[in-house]
């Protein structure tokens, strides 16, 4: 079994940041390095998520409880934001038994 962790976030004017408006691909690339991406593999396609949302999957084994895993993820965005001198809200979702399902409309 895995733990599954979403990772979504709103930054406060990032265009005055020192990288403007580039943060995100910055920020994006930084979590890649995680294993967080925007995109989700579906039982047929790909499925790519909203922005500023990212998602990962982790072996249950490494952490002994989801809030391990929350806590280490939240600590890992706050060294990015802070790395790229950047704030705002972030919200971190770690589930145990999850399903997913993603649309358009």
């Amino acid at each position: 079994m895995s733990y599954f962790a979403i990772v979504t976030f709103d930054l406060e004017y990032a265009s005055m940041s020192p990288h403007g408006t580039n943060v995100y691909r910055r920020i994006t690339n930084e979590l890649e390095q995680l294993d967080f991406f925007k995109v989700r593999q579906g039982r047929r396609t790909e499925f790519e998520l909203p922005s500023n949302t990212y998602v990962a999957e982790f072996d249950q084994g490494d952490y002994s409880k989801s809030v391990d895993l929350a806590d280490e993820i939240k600590i890992d965005l706050k060294r990015i934001m802070e790395h790229l001198n950047v704030h705002g809200r972030y919200f971190v979702f770690v589930g145990q038994k999850w399903a997913w399902n993603g649309g358009q409309a």
